[in-house]
């Protein structure tokens, strides 16, 4: 079992929600995850409404049998780039992510 690993310094501060990100941040903590050797497993999205309520879409990415990390990595750049829309949110997760 790995240690429990945090979002890096700033990233909490600029989510929409607890772990909720809008496309840029999301690539970014892509970038971090790669760097920092963290195994990504997915992706959640939810999509923002006009009433500021939130629905989580069905839509995921899903790669926990993924054992190629710079692979799902560059699916998860992938989703991002054809899941984003107005109002789209992320949230990455990765092996020993924090809750």
């Amino acid at each position: 079992m790995g240690m429990i690993v945090r979002f890096p310094d700033g990233f909490e501060r600029r989510a929409e929600r607890r772990s909720w990100f809008a496309r840029g941040d999301a690539e970014a903590l892509l970038d971090w995850l790669e760097d920092a050797g963290h195994r990504f497993i997915g992706l959640d999205v939810a999509q923002k409404r006009e009433d500021g309520s939130w629905t989580l879409l069905p839509d995921s990415l899903d790669l926990p049998r993924q054992t190629d990390n710079f692979e799902a990595i560059r699916m998860g750049r992938v989703f991002l780039a054809e899941y984003d829309g107005a109002g789209r949110m992320f949230e990455p997760v990765w092996q020993d992510r924090e809750q």
